[in-house]
């Protein structure tokens, strides 16, 4: 098989698509099963393991070995999932890896070439050690991350490159698990992110349990009784169902077996957005905050997308109508302009690391820039000798960048430096209110006195991922970048097990 180019993918938290560039132009790379969308699902029979449509539908027969919204466990250290049907255990890395396997191995199939080189698109919300698990399950896979790119980015441009399109576009962007709205300005073929807000863990997941609720009780009024726990994800099942004809009709019934019973629950699309309106609401907020963020008006949005499948609930588009005051683009396909966008990326880094031309002729002039979504720094003394944070990355800061900040030395003598790396969006706040990302520990040369200086340098690479540099003022001596040991971060010994789990894996 002849080495192949690059491409993009889509690895979603209910779907996932693998996109390439075709005579000239992005396409969705159809998969085994002859679809351009593959759920994000695993089934484990034994050492056997099916991805897509298939372990889908053994998800209420066999719950115990299918794995899924996975993408929602990423870089949670607790998470380990153990299939029935064998011993192994499966973090959400080795889950995702198993995906990202099958899912390069499909598109060889249909393109006669071997894929190495790949862009992954993450949520825009996703932080360090989501992003950071999400190149650790392509590395499993033994693919090679040329870059992470935000899903309402890439989007932005399947729908602007080439399309000699400027102005400000709002990208509302609502998949299966995650909320992203971003802001961006583009001029031709030039993008550069505004703001970027978002909910890693609401998406259409959410709305099926808000609808799920509705039947429920619904059931109680006429059995006396709650749906069974051993029913509930065959009826899970009817109710994503029904939230998809609810987007067509303003009624749907629901047949539910059990207690003995043949139950018909006739839910309406009211009370569905009644039931999902906080939900709604969530990203009202959220789009309201990112266009303030961003620093302009919604008359001042010259255009709107709206990807991911659940944005084809009317009460989602009537949302983004009322707040924008306009109709949004439908140019774009919901479930497929993710995924061509990170071809576009693909297709233009690749190129670009090789001295060559892109085969997408748009892809040479294409200049993109996105932002760090939440705020980073280290914990430092304050004052009042309190551990408080010491912001050095402000959110919504353009990708790449780097900051820098002196601190002095607390003791006499100081053998090694303890930088705790953390997370938050307003500067000074306690200890207790922020969010770990890591810590590093660094050796400090003898004979310091308290008071003396150290210059600490973060930079978020164009992945949004964080480093760290230290460097010794009082000789000028730089001491290295500092290794960031993230909670549950893989060792060379548990990546190598994670590599050869994976690729025992026998598919079906």
């Amino acid at each position: 098989m002849d080495m192949g180019r690059a491409v993009g993918i889509d690895l979603g938290t209910t779907y996932s698509a693998v996109a390439a560039i075709e005579a000239g132009a992005p396409e969705v790379i159809r998969n085994d099963d002859g679809d351009y969308t593959t759920p994000s699902v695993l089934y484990f029979d034994g050492e056997e393991v099916s991805l897509g449509v298939c372990a889908e539908n053994m998800r209420a027969k066999a719950e115990g070995d299918v794995a899924s919204l996975i993408k929602r466990q990423m870089g949670n250290t607790d998470f380990v999932f153990v299939p029935d049907s064998n011993d192994n255990e499966y973090r959400a890395e080795d889950l995702s890896a198993l995906i990202l396997t099958k899912l390069v191995a499909s598109a060889e199939n249909v393109l006669g070439e071997e894929i190495t080189d790949v862009v992954i698109t993450v949520p825009a919300y996703f932080e360090d050690e989501h992003r950071n698990a999400t190149r650790t399950a392509a590395e499993i896979a033994g693919l090679t991350v040329l870059q992470l790119i935000n899903e309402p980015t890439a989007a932005a441009l399947s729908f602007g490159v080439g399309s000699g399109f400027s102005g400000t576009l709002l990208v509302y962007d609502l998949g299966g698990g995650t909320f992203d709205v971003t802001v961006l300005r583009c001029q031709n073929n030039d993008f550069t992110v505004l703001a970027s807000l978002g909910d890693r863990n609401l998406g259409g997941f959410d709305f099926n349990n808000a609808l799920f609720g509705v039947v429920n009780e619904k059931f109680k009024e006429q059995t006396g009784q709650p749906i069974p726990t051993d029913q509930y994800l065959q009826v899970m099942d009817a109710v994503e169902d029904t939230k998809r004809r609810l987007s067509q009709a303003e009624k749907a019934t629901v047949f539910i077996s059990a207690l003995g019973q043949n139950v018909k629950v006739q839910v309406t699309r009211q009370e569905f957005e009644s039931a999902a309106s906080f939900l709604l609401k969530t990203t009202e907020f959220l789009v309201d905050e990112s266009v303030e963020t961003a620093g302009v008006s919604y008359s001042a949005i010259d255009k709107v997308l709206l990807v991911g499948g659940s944005t084809r609930m009317p009460m989602v588009q009537n949302l983004v109508e009322r707040l924008t005051g306009q109709t949004p683009d439908k140019s774009v396909h919901p479930d497929q302009a993710v995924a061509l966008g990170a071809a576009i990326v693909a297709d233009k880094v690749s190129a670009d690391r090789a001295g060559a031309a892109p085969d997408m002729p748009a892809g040479g002039s294409i200049d993109f820039s996105d932002v760090i979504s939440q705020g980073v720094g280290v914990l430092a003394l304050n004052a009042a000798s309190q551990l408080a944070y010491t912001q050095l990355i402000p959110p919504q800061t353009s990708i790449p960048a780097q900051a820098e900040h002196d601190f002095g030395l607390p003791v006499e003598n100081q053998q090694e430096i303890r930088l705790q790396i953390v997370s938050h969006d307003v500067d000074g706040v306690l200890e207790a209110q922020v969010k770990s990302l890591g810590e590093s520990m660094l050796k400090v040369p003898p004979g310091r006195a308290a008071g003396s200086g150290v210059r600490v340098i973060f930079s978020a690479d164009i992945d949004g991922i964080i480093h760290v540099q230290v460097i010794d003022l009082t000789e000028g001596i730089n001491l290295g970048e500092m290794e960031v040991k993230r909670p549950g971060e893989m060792d060379p010994k548990r990546m190598a097990q994670a590599r050869e789990l994976v690729a025992s894996a026998q598919f079906t």
